[in-house]
This record gives structure tokens, sequence and C-alpha cells, in this order.
């Protein structure tokens, strides 16, 4: 094995919601809270008699969390420096989740002798969670070497357990909130793109992410309050999220006050929870059945307006739920291809059959705005299979956005007769698409880390000599070599690793790079070990120099979105929706 014992064990220890309908009778003790009115409140067509109108979605926003933890594993790259402020709380966080422990059999590594490795670094950990995500949502970390630390780089760290709070002072170590909103860990991922023979790069060397290495520990509670405490109001919005949403004695919306109801997320949307909330502040309020009606067939006429909120009047139609169909399939064949688009996928979510052959329609126009959205669509009906066939020569497409989007509607769908997927030591996923078309390498950075190739055994060109500046791994074969030499630059020690010997297709370089280095059954170790972000960067190096015919696609930077905004605004709502997006 190449790797000395504390760095092995260090690395194993990181990876390792009528008040006759309430349960409680309303207090009769409450008094009005005073409420502030804007000058001028516009309730925006779209939502003007649901919920949205008269209250809002109180847990749903996104929570920034920090922390201060230790990444390992850095060799030469990382420094003994800590902050006297932290280092007592480091050691704590240490002991807490079982470092030198006994019973984790790691009792020879203490604290002490960690912070004091150059092999580490003491970092910051930011993330934000999710909105409204309960506990074990997942959500990805971004990482920084405390500034005054001689650290150099995060690349091919793993960051131990550190647990993350709702706010931290500015000053380094100290804690405002005490309470521990969730925890993170993982293996840092570093820019692939970073010229490391650029001086004014190496700082972005200090900074990182992990993706997916943060997990809610503790939910939001999630409520409506209303903007003006009513009694009748609370009363009627609680009886329709229950009749919606609630099945059997089950229910989804509980009446605390005039001005509170408690939400729960139902079974059937635990996987879909923020889709849950936003039909929960699109449900209609006013009238029985036959105003349901009158609504959805005003809303069907006003979809095609150049200022329609379409967005805002498919979710009331879904909310409605199946009785709307026949008001809204006339509009699945429509000239204005954005109601087509916005009825079809109401229609397709509440499983209306006759909305798949125009989800199809749309999901195959490529001059259309709607392209993208009507194949994820075509993903979330799972019910239905006709879309599969379209979904399928989509990633055999040019345009990479779509092939990846046709890629996750696939997987969504449970149709993955086209995709061969496969753990690399638990590091990260393989997903080999078959597509006759060009290759194509792609590579998250947020979410699950994965590596996607599209084409058929996508190959290494010969002759090939790569090795990055800073030694990592190298790879060599001549023109006529029926396989390739891949070795590694061994952190700490700086010593070279077995050379692998290996046929030159690509997704078998993937496979020596990624896993780990553990024995095998013949008594050779398994793989190089490298860590996710430093396969991507060997991948985008080969790509670059031609060494692998495919083009190397990262994914764009992700965008933190609220599950739902206020739609009580002051000023004109006849903003066309292209120019709001």
């Amino acid at each position: 094995m190449f790797t000395n014992r504390l760095h092995a064990t260090l690395i194993s220890a990181c990876i390792l919601a009528a008040w006759a309908g309430c349960d409680e009778p309303l207090s009769l003790n409450w008094q009005r809270q005073p409420t502030t009115r804007p000058a001028r409140i516009v309730i925006p067509p779209g939502v003007a008699g649901t919920v949205a109108q008269y209250a809002d979605l109180v847990g749903a926003e996104p929570v920034t969390v920090r922390g201060y933890g230790v990444v390992v594993g850095l060799g030469r790259s990382g420094s003994s420096e800590v902050p006297p402020a932290l280092r007592k709380r480091l050691t704590d966080q240490m002991y807490k989740h079982k470092l030198s422990s006994p019973m984790a059999g790691t009792s020879q590594l203490t604290p002490a002798r960690i912070l004091a490795d150059e092999d580490t670094a003491v970092v910051g950990v930011s993330g934000v969670v999710p909105p409204a995500g309960p506990p074990n949502t997942r959500f990805d970390l971004n990482v920084e070497a405390l500034r005054g630390t001689q650290t150099t780089s995060l690349d091919g760290g793993v960051l131990m357990t550190v647990e993350l709070h709702m706010a931290l002072d500015e000053t380094v170590g100290t804690v405002r909130e005490a309470k521990s909103w969730a925890i993170g860990r993982g293996v840092v991922f570093v820019n692939p793109f970073i010229d490391r023979g650029n001086p004014a790069d190496k700082a972005k060397l200090r900074v990182g992410r992990i993706l997916n290495g943060g997990t809610v520990t503790r939910g939001q509670p999630l409520r409506l309050t209303l903007r003006e405490p009513d009694y009748l109001v609370a009363h009627n919005i609680q009886e329709r999220l229950n009749e919606r949403f609630g099945k059997g004695l089950a229910k989804v919306a509980r009446g605390k006050t005039p001005a509170m109801i408690e939400l729960e997320i139902p079974p059937a949307y635990r996987d879909d929870y923020e889709h849950f909330l936003r039909l929960v502040m699109h449900v209609y309020l006013v009238g029985g059945p036959a105003g349901q009606e009158e609504h959805a067939r005003q809303l069907s006429r006003a979809i095609v307006l150049p200022t329609a909120r379409r967005e805002d009047i498919s979710l009331v139609w879904e909310a409605m739920g199946r009785q709307v169909l026949p008001v809204i399939q006339p509009l699945y064949g429509s000239e204005n291809l954005a109601a087509a688009f916005y009825a079809a996928r109401a229609g397709l979510r509440l499983g209306d059959p006759l909305a798949v052959e125009p989800m199809i329609h749309l999901a195959k126009l490529a001059d259309s705005s709607h392209q993208l959205q009507a194949v994820l669509e075509l993903g979330r009906a799972r019910q239905f299979i006709q879309g599969v066939g379209v979904l399928r020569q989509l990633l055999a497409g040019k345009n990479q956005l779509l092939r990846v989007a046709a890629y996750e509607a696939l997987l969504e769908h449970g149709s993955t007769g086209a995709i061969q997927r496969e753990d690399i030591s638990g590091q990260f996923r393989l997903d080999i698409i078959q597509a006759d078309a060009d290759y194509t390498v792609y590579a998250t950075r947020t979410g699950p880390p994965t590596i996607m190739l599209f084409g058929h055994n996508v190959p290494i060109y010969r002759p090939v000599f790569y090795c990055p500046p800073d030694e990592l791994v190298t790879i060599n074969a001549m023109r006529d070599a029926s396989e390739i030499s891949v070795y590694r630059k061994v952190p700490r020690t700086e010593k070279m690793s077995e050379t692998f010997k290996l046929p030159p297709r690509v997704d078998e370089l993937i496979r020596v790079l990624g896993k780990l280095p553990t024995q095998g059954r013949d008594g050779r170790p398994e793989g190089l070990g490298l860590t996710y972000s430093q396969v991507v960067r060997v991948l985008y190096g080969l790509c670059e120099e031609g060494h692998i015919p495919a083009e190397f696609v990262l994914q764009p930077a992700p965008a933190m979105r609220r599950i739902y905004g206020s739609t009580a605004a002051t000023g004109r709502p006849d903003v066309p929706e292209e120019e709001r997006q």
C-alpha cells in the first residue's frame, strides 16, 4: 500500500406544518397583533383567491450555516497552524465525532496530533440549507483555508466531520447560535480549470467545494401566517388543504390560531416537498366546485395573454385537481406554445394520458424555449412510458444541456436501459450513456459527484504522455501499444505508486484513477485513490490535449432559488414573463 498509516486512518475517519377540525380548541385569549400594510398591494391575477393572497409561507427560506473544521490528506500542501481561538473547539468537535476513540479504533489519533500535522489544514466551512429542507437533506458546502495560514492547496483533501451552525460572529471561532443545523464532511472538489503554473491562480487552490457534503440534522417547522388574522380565512385554508392533500384521518394543515396554520409534508410528497409547498400556496379558496371550474376557465383565457403569469396559472390548475382536465385539455394543442406547455404540464402531473403526446411534441421542438422543460416533465411522468423513446433519441443530440436533461429525465423515470451505472469506491458515480453521437465527458459540481461518458467505449488516443505540473499522475503509451501505463505520486512521501496497465479506454482509466488503493483479490491495490476532483482534472487535461476525442463539459454553477416568493407586490403586475426571468 502506498499511503502511510496516519494518512490512511485519517481518510478512513473522514469518509467513514373549524377549529372544529383542529386538534386543539381555539384559545379565546389570543390578541390581535398589529399589522403594517404597504401603501398599495397588488395581487397578481394568477394567484388572486389562492392561499398566496392571504398568507405567507414561513420556514421555507434558505438558511446559511457555517462552521470550522479540519481537512486531512493534503500531503505537504497543508499547515500545522491553528488559531488559538479555534483549537479547543476543533478538539472538542473531534472527540464528539469519535475521532480518538477506542471504540472506533482511532485511539492513537489524538486531536493534538492531527492538528500538528502538515498533512492537515484548518478551514472555514459554509453552505446553504435548501428551503424547507427536512432532516437528512443533502446540500453542497464551500470550504476555504483560513487566512494567515500557510496552506497552499486543498486539492486531494477530505473534510472531517464538522458541525454547522446558523450563524457565526465575525471573530474567528466565536459562535452566536448554539444550535447545530447540519453536519458536513467529504472530499474537497477544487476547480479543475485552475492553471497551476500561473502564480495568480495559486490562491484559488485554497478554496473548494464538497459536493453533497452537508446533511441537515434538524428541519424548520413549516407554517402559514396570515397577513391579517382571521378565523374564517384560516379555517377555510385548513379545510381546503386537508381536502386536497390529506388522506383519511391524516392532516397536512392544523390551525393553531387565527393567524397561524402548521403544515406537514404528506408521505406522497416527501421526495418532492418543494413542489408540494408551491401547490399549497396556489390552492384556490373561493367558492365550491362550480366556482373552481369557472375560475379554471378564466385562467384558460388569461394564459394566452402576453402578460400572463403562466407558472402560477399552471400551479393553480394542478392544485385544483383532476376536475380541471376538461377545461385545460383544449389548450394542449394551442398555437401559443407557452400556453400549450403549461397546460400540458398541469395535465401530465394530474395523470392525464392525453397530455403525453403534446409534451412529446414540445420535447422534439428544437427551436422552442420550452424544449428543456418538456424533456424534464416527461421524466417526472413515471406512469407513462410513451416518452422514453424520444428521451433516448435526445441522448444522441448535439445540444449538451439537452443531452444531460434527457439523461436526468430517464433516471427520474426509472428507464435506465441506455445507462450503465457504477459506484467508484463510494467516492463518485460513473455513468456510461450508450448513445450514437459525438463523445462527451460531463462532470457534475453540485449534488452527488458524477462523471458521465456519452458514447460507446470512449477511447484514449495513442501515443499519449500526460503529466500535470504537480506530477499528480502520469499516463503514457506508445503509438502501437495495446495498453496504457498509469501511476501517481503519493502524497506525503512523494514516491511513485505501482504502475497499472489497462486498455486505452476512458472508462477503464476512470476506474483505476478513482478506486481506493485497497488490496484486491490478487493482492494488488485496486486503484490509485485519486479524489473526484483530481479525476475530473485529469480528464479535462486529456481532453484539452486531444488524447480523449471528446468535449469536456463541467456542470454550470448551481443557483439557489426560493420555493415561493411573496406574491403581494407593489407597482404594476403587467411585466411580461420573459422579462421577469
